[in-house]
């Protein structure tokens, strides 16, 4: 029972913590030179806030005129990355494994957005960041103009959807940098 309240409080606690070290990530990245940078992965209870639900329109016509076209900014795109489950679930690994002294983290690889078929999208990779070396992991592509995240297949220099990434890569098994 006590192990029970223990382990509540430490999760209330780092949620907090999480939702704080957002928002400070989130201000470095506005703010900060336009160099590249490390974005710890925080764990998901920081981004899990309930939202009231949105009205539906009455149409799908009505959905597509009401519905503004918006750009997905480089914080929201580093933000979408994560929250992924297999970034959350490696940084959780890392860090228990290598007792602290090992994080998940992202690397922002490219300030400029990468063109593919005229879309544009953020480029971050999924590190291991340790005191000497940040080990990448995996890239990603996370879309300006919507929520498509594509990942770079290191071994055949093909973009995967994460549909195909999880399907054909298992990411949820990975142990390591190598897999």
């Amino acid at each position: 029972m006590a192990i029970t309240a223990l382990t509540s409080r430490k999760t209330a606690i780092s949620a907090s913590l999480a939702a704080v070290l957002a928002v400070g990530v989130a201000a470095y990245v506005t703010y900060a030179p336009a160099e590249s940078e490390v974005l710890p992965v925080q764990p998901a209870a920081a981004s899990a806030q309930p939202q009231a639900p949105a009205a539906a329109p009455a149409s799908a016509s009505a959905a597509v005129a009401a519905a503004p076209h918006k750009q997905r900014t480089k914080e929201q795109a580093a933000a979408a990355l994560m929250a992924l489950p297999e970034l959350q679930a490696w940084s959780a690994m890392l860090e228990k494994e290598s007792h602290g002294k090992a994080h998940g983290a992202l690397i922002e690889y490219d300030p400029a957005p990468r063109k593919i078929h005229g879309k544009s999208y953020w480029q971050f990779s999924f590190v291991e960041n340790t005191e000497d070396a940040a080990l990448r992991w995996e890239s990603f592509l996370a879309s300006s103009s919507d929520d498509e995240i594509l990942v770079e297949d290191a071994d055949t220099d093909e973009l995967l959807t994460l549909e195909r990434w999880r399907k054909e890569k298992q990411p949820s098994k990975r142990r390591g940098i190598d897999g």
